[in-house]
C-alpha cells in the first residue's frame, strides 16, 4: 500500500522529511489569507490510492493552524480511510477538565473533532495533559522528545547545566532530562489564579542530583 505524506502550511520541512524517512510521496499544502483572515488551502497534488499523513502542527496562531488540521483530515478522508494526523504540538490540551463553573473542556472538543474529521490515528508529541489522552476517540500515540532534547543538549558540552520544570507537572521529564545529561534537576510550584489566570511561583523543588 502506497502512502502519501501532506505537509501542512506549519510543517512544511518536516512533512517533507517525514516523508523521505518513510519513502513516501510528498505533497504540498499552498497557504493563501484573504483579506478578512480566513485560509485558502490548495494541495499541489492529488494523493494516490492508500494511507495519507497529514503533518501539521498547531503552534501560534493556534486557531488557525488547528483549522487546517481540520481541513486537510477532511479533505485526504475523500482519498483514504486511514489517514494519520501527525500534530507535534496539539494545542488546547490545557484545559483537560472544568476547574470553575461554566469552563468548556476545550482538550475534549478538539480530541473529538479530530475523530469527526476523519483520523484514523493521530500521534502528537509530549502531550501538555495526560488526562485529555481519554477524550480521544481514536487511537493516540503521545511520543516524547525529551531524550532526543537531551542528548542534543548533551553535545553542546555544558558544565552542569540546571534541568527546570516550569511546574510541578513536569518535574518527572525534567528528572529525565536531567538524568541524561548527568546533572540536577528542579520544578517550580507554579499557581494559576482560575480566574484571572495570573501566575505566581511558591517555590521550587530540588528533584535530583547526581
Amino acid at each position: 500500500m502506497s502512502t502519501t505524506v501532506i505537509g501542512g502550511p506549519s510543517s512544511l520541512d518536516l512533512g517533507k522529511k517525514i516523508a523521505r524517512r518513510l519513502d513516501a510521496t510528498y505533497i504540498k499544502t499552498q497557504l493563501r489569507i484573504f483579506p478578512d483572515g480566513e485560509s485558502k488551502l490548495t494541495l499541489d497534488d492529488v494523493p494516490k490510492k492508500g494511507k495519507i499523513v497529514i503533518v501539521q502542527s498547531t503552534h501560534p496562531p493556534v486557531d488557525s493552524n488547528l483549522i487546517h488540521v481540520f481541513s486537510l483530515i477532511e479533505k485526504a478522508k475523500r482519498w483514504s480511510t486511514q489517514v494519520v494526523a501527525i500534530i507535534p504540538y496539539l494545542c488546547y490540551m490545557r484545559q483537560d477538565m472544568q476547574f470553575l463553573k461554566g469552563e468548556i473542556v476545550t482538550s475534549e472538543t478538539v480530541a473529538r473533532l479530530l475523530g469527526k474529521m476523519g483520523a484514523f490515528k493521530v500521534i502528537t508529541v509530549d502531550i501538555h495533559s495526560r488526562l485529555a489522552l481519554n477524550y480521544f476517540t481514536v487511537p493516540v500515540i503521545n511520543v516524547t522528545a525529551v531524550p532526543k532534547l537531551a542528548i542534543h543538549v548533551k553535545k553542546m558540552g555544558l558544565q552542569k547545566p540546571l534541568v527546570v520544570a516550569p511546574d510541578l507537572f513536569w518535574s518527572s521529564r525534567a528528572k529525565e532530562f536531567a538524568s541524561i545529561l548527568d546533572t540536577q534537576s528542579i520544578a517550580l510550584n507554579k499557581q494559576r489564579d482560575r480566574k484571572t489566570g495570573r501566575l505566581s511561583i511558591k517555590s521550587s523543588t530540588k528533584m535530583n542530583l547526581f
